[in-house]
């Protein structure tokens, strides 16, 4: 007859003492206690691995953060996996395995590592950093591997509420982008980011503001001209309204990228600098070379129009737009980023300038008829020629105010 153990009460296991040497207390079906010279005490189960037989043993815990009640409930846990040949000490191996993984990937470090892979421009990763952090105060810094549809709609929600719809498809896609470097690199399975499409509402579609009224036109470039602010910044809007390009490009402008003999300005569209890394050349008007003529005088660093604070920064984002708000022109009637809609509709509405043409000193792509995109030096002498016609005709419309 096999040797039977009597149970342990909870009095035996909380007046055992420590002794010179370990020693152990018995509970029966392998879950015993073992008793050191220091007077800790630990549960562990003994047993025998599957399919080889051999002897092992597996901590449960250390009494008494760990009861007789709980360790013995922790035992029968182990004795079913063993019931199905799993050996209980791999399991817990593997769970602690998987449960350092999931730290390790959590929402915020993919995002981390999938972001150096992005090659972004230092005022995008500023604002996709942002975002990111705006979805881990809502879901929490969960694994990837757990973050569900639900978690991305608390996060989404309340962006949806406000309106801003342009900002929350901007976060919608963060998220599936996180989420797709997950599943590439074995982090996760699931995009959930990918059911939410078509769930919110989309709103208006709002165009930068601009005044296409001559009038008025006239009104905001006698406005720029006597602006009576930090010069780098009234300098910037003039050549950002005779150039029409984007307002980070012109913030951004180095002396380098420059040719004053040539009068060209040779640059990597913002938008485009990922997916072609295509450089622009623009033709410069006369009134364009003047601005940067004036702006050698000032500047003497690498940018053309730095920052107030530091000869060696740029201009902040916000400054050209508050400058504006500052002449009468708040963010409703126009802003920095119209300038560029404004020479759209008045080149070819006005100018009588092909649309094909403006596109492409928009840094637009424009395609051929067979689908191929025009390389950007394309009708160089012909855009020169509409680019001084423009800032001609802004001229003009000073004097007929």
């Amino acid at each position: 007859m096999a040797r039977q153990t009597k149970p342990l009460t909870n009095t035996e296991v909380s007046k055992a003492k420590p002794r010179d040497k370990l020693y152990r207390l018995y509970d029966g079906d392998g879950l015993q206690l073992n008793v050191y010279s220091t007077g800790n005490k630990t549960w562990f189960f003994a047993y025998k691995r599957p399919f080889t037989g051999i002897p092992d043993s597996i901590k449960i815990g250390r009494y008494p953060s760990i009861s007789l009640a709980e360790a013995r409930s922790k035992k029968d846990e182990f004795k079913k996996l063993l019931e199905n040949n799993v050996d209980p000490k791999s399991a817990k191996e593997q769970a602690e395995k998987e449960q350092r993984l999931k730290i390790a990937n959590d929402f915020k470090s993919v995002y981390l590592e999938w972001v150096k892979t992005m090659n972004y421009a230092d005022t995008t990763l500023k604002k996709t950093t942002t975002a990111i952090d705006e979805i881990i105060a809502v879901i929490g810094n969960k694994p990837v591997s757990e973050i569900t549809v639900m978690d991305c709609m608390k996060a989404l929600k309340p962006v949806e509420a406000a309106g801003h719809y342009t900002k929350l498809q901007k976060m919608r896609t963060k998220i599936s982008q996180v989420m797709t470097h997950a599943i590439a690199t074995g982090r996760a399975t699931e995009n959930p980011a990918l059911h939410l499409r078509g769930v919110f509402g989309t709103g208006e579609v709002k165009h930068a503001p601009a005044i296409l009224d001559e009038k008025r036109l006239s009104e905001l470039l006698i406005a720029i001209d006597g602006y009576s602010g930090y010069f780098a910044t009234r300098r910037a809007l003039r050549f950002a309204i005779l150039t029409f390009a984007r307002p980070g490009e012109v913030r951004h402008l180095r002396w380098r990228d420059i040719d004053l003999e040539k009068g060209l300005w040779t640059y990597t569209p913002s938008k485009t600098k990922k997916s072609t890394g295509i450089d622009m050349v623009s033709p410069l008007s006369k009134q364009s070379l003047q601005v940067l003529n004036e702006m050698r005088e000032y500047a003497q660093d690498e940018y053309v129009f730095p920052s107030k604070t530091s000869a060696s920064g740029v201009l902040s984002e916000n400054t050209l737009n508050q400058a504006l708000k500052r002449m009468g022109f708040d963010g409703s009637e126009q802003t920095s980023q119209g300038f560029r809609a404004i020479a759209r509709t008045l080149l070819e509405e006005t100018l009588k300038y092909d649309y094909r043409m403006i596109e492409m000193q928009l840094a637009h792509k424009v395609f051929d008829s067979n689908g191929r995109a025009y390389n950007r030096v394309k009708w160089l002498d012909d855009r020169r020629v509409m680019m001084q016609a423009w800032a001609d005709y802004l001229d003009k419309l000073k004097k007929e105010i």
